[in-house]
């Protein structure tokens, strides 16, 4: 008999949870508040709805009595609902585990469905916590570390996020950051939409919604290709009832929100999130998008040159490039499949004028045809209690209208692809210089066994990377360097119409020369799949670690997670909104062996993707330009696959030993602090540590900071760093990867600061995942062939860096304003001649002498976190260092000259890319409360209208947005534009922000005075709400102790200095720091595309600016060094505070 236990964490959403398979009810931690009391019968499975997590180690008749008297315990006015519930238990279980079903809703979150057929999930997020006010423990931190290896940019289209005390590395960065792996951009199916920032979450925002629109890409009209996405971008420009364009951008950003949207195949979400006082009003706002959109011929143009743009910003991405080339080439051309989905000026614009196709009309049409309320589903998110949640979804979305059925996106009986064109080899020239091989299997559709979920499986075995593994092999021969497996959900790749299930591998150069041993690896692996059947033990444990990670998680944003459920629910049955698409309800054998039976080799699609191609690619696709070629698969090849030897090293895992089974919350032995206290201080390290008392779940978090001096003496030194921290990861890969598939994640990154290692995850195995990894660190060692694919990746990484024009821009800017810093250019100059006895002799004069620096947080005890730091010293036997050796070498900040702009121009490094970025920085003052706070507040006033003018109305490029910064303590302002070179030249972008810049002097002048305090009170409110999860506790905490700073009550602090903030005080620190001044820094990047032109669209001039200029110093790359050397550093900041 299998127990469920029923429960819900702090968002207050409910679900069942797979505890005991023999005997005992597995306690489920985490300031958990049931909500629901259910019964449910299937297939021999009770469901128990409980109201407390109880640990019952009895079995039988007997489990179910005890926690019933236990339960009895939780208060008299339960007493009637355990009664009832255990009846029904009793009854169902006398009944051999069948009966009917009993279930009682949730206190915490209803489902509801309006007449006009919306359903709408309603989720009442009322906290346990209040929050904060001056003295408390919980601080929400203004900015949040992004996950290990994540490209930055998305880190970097910020609104108003503050990086005050360094709380983001960016402009700590050195040549040690740039070689992190990049990111592509989102693919369409999840590419941003008509507000396209991709915008650094506001955690502390707990009122959002989403509406999920069932109708997408492939229902595009085929002489309008891209139709559906321009919908989604005009549905958000005005409505009847809230006629101006802008005014829901204005609104939410005013209020500290935003909204998005993005178009899938079959599905068009849109979301916003806004703080609590204001959802009321902007719920109303953002319902009338879906009452009655304008729609208007005026936002039209504008708003395909967004989507073009948007299409642009994508031109470059590898991964893009391969989606559209199955699209292009390899799909049928009868299925929606084969469609450019993005839309560009090309297909919306200019051939629909030359055919005489009124495209107003056909969106129109479009949206009376498919924007149905029977196709709609809603999820709404907010402290508010669920009555008024109601009422208020009731009365905004009842209006929206019902309208004809819109047929199904994919005629019946059309195959998405034909064994023709599918089961081919295809060779691909990338932008970036990547050497990768893809494998792809044609699959069903397999959304109706998301509870068996058959590519999880699959996948979870095929991607594992420990012994006996294909990684694990390819690794061992040098062939590979990463490899991904399985099904990532995206709607091109999941849908109703077919799946496809892909094998992912990076490969060497040893790799690309011997790519067909490469595969046959792949393929002897699933042989032995074939030949062994699924495994019902794997399965568990897959099940086991997925339960863990859904009962155990750090609460979601608010507005991912409405995001989320309102696609849920167009697939799954409302019992399964809130789990479909997280756990493995059920293992199904046959199910799981009829999808690993057709991951054969005749039915794979083979892409090789190689700069080394470009020789042999004598075809173009059509929409990316992507250079291709196709060719049957060699004979050879296929003749070999007939009879695969099996091979003694491929082998299925081993029993995962890092997967966590004691979920108790520790005991707090000593007075609970609300900020981390030194534990432990000597001269080797200073320990930190906080007991988690608040969030309550079994999670913690170990930061440690190796403070050492010797990486920063010089670029060779930085490199090597650098390449050190790489090597590691492939080193501690193999025996690690159980860590990571248990949700216990890891990272080592090199800062200026030093070597920074971080763990976290469930507590109870987090000991034994960092002794693993410093065994790793104090018995470092590595082959050559290791150490030379180890090189060779980072040398690529370092290459592409250099092509992603904003990210080239961002090193043009950090070279002029840090007097030591060293960039992926000086790397490259550096790479060949570093050898791998330089590098370990580098490594034991590292180890030598450190001085190590650690944050202990979470449900650990002093005592423990104590013994972490023993052990680390016991291992690595290092000396102290003298922390006057290690400050003198620590970095400084150019001081620019006053009342001066310069300017540094360079070529964009990658010569196809379309892409012109301006970034604008100002320079304004060291670091201070009053100061940070200042930047913060501007941020958050200027980012609504800075998109507006130079997004929205101009059109000059999809990515606009301003930034802060904190550059070792000297705070400074951005604002970053993209545009397309042969649509727009660098100096007139550069003039329209000139222009901006003025404008919005008489914006914030022409203020209200209630205008102006609302966005000191969203910055205010913001400040002060709790964390919405232990990890951003944590990171907060981290920053201020990573760079030197221990304010912990930072936010606290901010709050008082805002509260006296003054409209003029304002407008007086905007002249002195952004507009021409005597204090004025002003430092302006441009990396120009290969493709720009001095011919201006439409007739545009040039703009000139009206007030008057500052000195202008035009400077070359090479020419900054000299420069920098006339300039002034400023002084280091203080140590403790600021």
């Amino acid at each position: 008999m299998r127990y469920w236990l029923l429960v819900a964490k702090n968002t207050g959403l409910a679900h069942c949870s797979l505890v005991s398979d023999l005997g005992g009810l597995v306690p489920a931690m985490g300031a958990m508040r049931v909500v629901v009391a259910a019964a449910r019968v299937a297939a021999g499975e009770v469901v128990v709805g409980a109201l407390v997590p109880i640990l019952v180690p009895v079995g039988g008749l007997v489990q179910v009595a005890v926690l019933l008297l236990l339960l009895v315990a939780v208060g008299a006015a339960l007493l009637l609902l355990l009664v009832g519930v255990g009846a029904a238990l009793l009854l169902l279980l006398a009944a051999d585990g069948r009966g009917a079903a009993l279930h009682l809703a949730a206190e915490s979150q209803q489902v509801i469905r309006l007449e006009n057929g919306i359903v709408a999930l309603l989720i009442s997020a009322e906290r346990t916590r209040s929050s904060r006010v001056p003295g408390e423990t919980n601080r929400l931190s203004e900015s949040s570390r992004g996950e290990s290896g994540e490209d930055s940019e998305e880190e970097e289209t910020t609104e108003g996020t503050s990086e005050d005390a360094g709380a983001t590395s960016e402009d700590g960065d050195h040549v040690t950051s740039l070689s992190e792996d990049d990111t592509d951009v989102p693919s369409k199916a999840s590419a941003t939409g008509s507000h396209g920032l991709r915008r650094k979450k506001d955690q502390s925002i707990v009122a959002a919604c989403a509406v999920c629109v069932g109708v997408g890409s492939f229902s595009d009209p085929n002489d309008v290709p891209g139709l559906a996405h321009l919908l989604e971008h005009m549905v958000f420009m005005g409505s009847e009832k809230y006629p101006g364009e802008n005014s829901f951008d204005t609104f939410t950003a005013k209020h500290g929100g935003y909204g998005n949207a993005c178009t899938g195949c079959e599905k068009t979400v849109f979301e916003f999130c806004i703080h609590q006082p204001y959802f009321r009003e902007a719920l109303d706002r953002f319902a009338q998008f879906f009452v009655s959109p304008q729609l208007l011929e005026g936002s039209l143009d504008r708003e395909i040159e967004a989507v073009d743009n948007e299409f642009q910003d994508a031109f470059q991405s590898d991964k893009n490039r391969i989606e559209q080339l199955f699209g292009s080439c390899i799909a049928n051309p009868s299925h929606p499949a084969s469609k450019f989905m993005w839309g560009n000026t090309e297909l919306l614009k200019k051939t629909p004028k030359k055919k005489g196709i009124n495209v107003g009309k056909h969106l129109r049409d479009f949206h009376l045809h498919s924007y149905s309320s029977n196709h709609m589903t809603v999820a709404v998110m907010s402290r508010d209690p669920l009555d008024t949640l109601e009422a208020w979804t009731r009365e905004s979305f009842s209006s929206v209208p019902s309208r004809q059925p819109s047929p199904t996106s994919v005629p019946s009986g059309i195959p998405a692809f034909e064994d023709a064109l599918f089961c081919r080899l295809y060779k691909v020239v990338p932008v970036k210089d990547i050497q990768e091989v893809h494998i792809t299997w044609l699959l069903p559709s397999l959304m109706n066994q998301y509870r068996i979920k058959p590519m999880h499986y699959l996948g979870w075995l095929l991607g594992h990377e420990g012994k006996g593994s294909v990684l694990s092999l390819l690794k061992k021969r040098h062939l590979a360097t990463t490899l991904v497996s399985g099904n990532g959900g995206e709607s091109y790749e999941y849908n109703s119409s077919y799946s496809l299930f892909t094998c992912t591998i990076t490969l060497t150069n040893k790799g690309l020369e011997n790519v067909l041993e490469c595969i046959n690896v792949v393929f002897q692996y699933l042989k032995i799949l074939r030949d062994l059947g699924p495994q019902e033990w794997i399965y568990r444990e897959i099940q086991v670690v997925e339960e863990n990670e859904f009962n155990f998680k750090d609460e979601d944003d608010p507005v991912d997670c409405v995001s989320a459920l309102c696609e849920s629910m167009q697939y799954f049955p409302e019992e399964d909104y809130l789990t479909g698409d997280d756990l493995m309800f059920q293992y199904d054998h046959q199910s799981i062996a009829a999808v690993q039976d057709l991951l054969t080799p005749e039915r794979a699609n083979i892409v090789l993707v190689s700069k080394t191609f470009a020789p042999l690619c004598d075809r173009k696709e059509q929409w990316f330009g992507t250079k291709f070629s196709s060719e049957e698969i060699p004979s050879d090849w296929t003749a070999g696959w007939q009879n695969l030897p099996i091979n003694p090293d491929l082998h299925l895992p081993s029993p995962n030993i890092f997967i966590a089974t004691d979920f108790t919350l520790k005991t707090c032995i000593s007075p609970l602090q609300k900020y981390p206290v030194v534990v432990e201080e000597c001269d080797h390290y200073k320990l930190w540590f906080r007991q988690d008392s608040v969030f309550l779940v079994p999670r913690a978090y170990v930061h440690m900071l190796f403070r050492t001096a010797v990486h920063l003496e010089s670029a060779r030194n930085a490199f090597m760093m650098d390449l050190f921290l790489h090597l590691m990861k492939t080193l501690v890969g193999e025996v690690a990867y159980a860590a990571d598939v248990a949700q216990l994640h890891y990272s080592f990154s090199a800062e200026v600061q030093g070597m920074v290692l971080c763990l976290d995850g469930l507590n109870h195995k987090l000991p034994l995942l960092l002794e693993t990894l410093i065994n790793f660190v104090a018995d470092f060692s590595a082959s050559e062939e290791q150490f030379q694919t180890t090189k060779d990746d980072v040398t690529r990484n370092l290459q592409n860096y250099l092509l992603r024009p904003k990210k080239y821009a961002k090193s043009l800017r950090l070279k002029i304003l840090q007097h030591k810093y060293w960039s992926a250019a000086d790397a490259l100059s550096i790479v060949d001649s570093v050898t791998l006895k330089e590098l370990t002799e580098f490594v034991d004069t590292l180890r030598q002498q450190m001085y190590v620096e650690a944050l202990v947080q979470g449900n650990m005890t002093s005592e423990e976190a104590k013994q972490l730091m023993k052990y680390l010293c016991s291992r690595l036997q290092f000396s102290p260092l003298p922390m006057s050796l290690y400050d003198q070498l620590q970095p400084r900040t150019v001081q620019l000259p006053a009342n001066t702009h310069i300017t540094v121009e360079a070529m964009s490094k990658d010569k196809q890319s379309p892409s012109t970025v301006i970034v604008d920085y100002f320079q304004c003052a060291p670091r201070s409360l009053t100061e940070s706070v200042m930047l913060q507040l501007l941020m958050r006033c200027i980012n609504e209208p800075c998109f507006d003018t130079l997004r929205t109305k101009k059109q000059l490029g999809y990515d606009v947005f301003c930034t802060d910064h904190d550059t070792f303590g000297i705070i400074g302002a951005s604002l970053t534009l993209c545009t397309h070179g042969s649509k727009y030249s660098a100096e007139y972008a550069c003039g329209c922000i000139d222009q901006f810049f003025e404008d919005f002097l008489n914006i914030l002048s022409s203020w209200t005075e209630s205008d102006f305090h609302s966005h000191v009170d969203s910055l205010i409110q913001r400040k002060l709400e709790p964390d919405i999860c232990l990890e951003e506790e944590v990171n907060r905490n981290w920053s201020e102790i990573l760079f030197q700073l221990y304010r912990f009550d930072r936010l606290v602090k901010e709050v008082e200095v805002l509260r006296h903030v003054t409209q003029e005080g304002m407008v007086e620190w905007y002249q002195r720091y952004i507009l021409p001044h005597p204090k004025h820094r002003r430092l302006t990047i441009k990396v120009v595309s290969h493709h720009t032109t001095a011919v201006l669209d439409s007739g545009d001039k040039k703009l000139e600016s009206s007030v008057d200029s500052p000195m202008a110093v035009l400077l070359k790359e090479e020419e900054v060094e000299a420069f920098k050397q006339n300039c002034p550093l400023y002084p280091r900041g203080e140590k403790g505070g600021d």
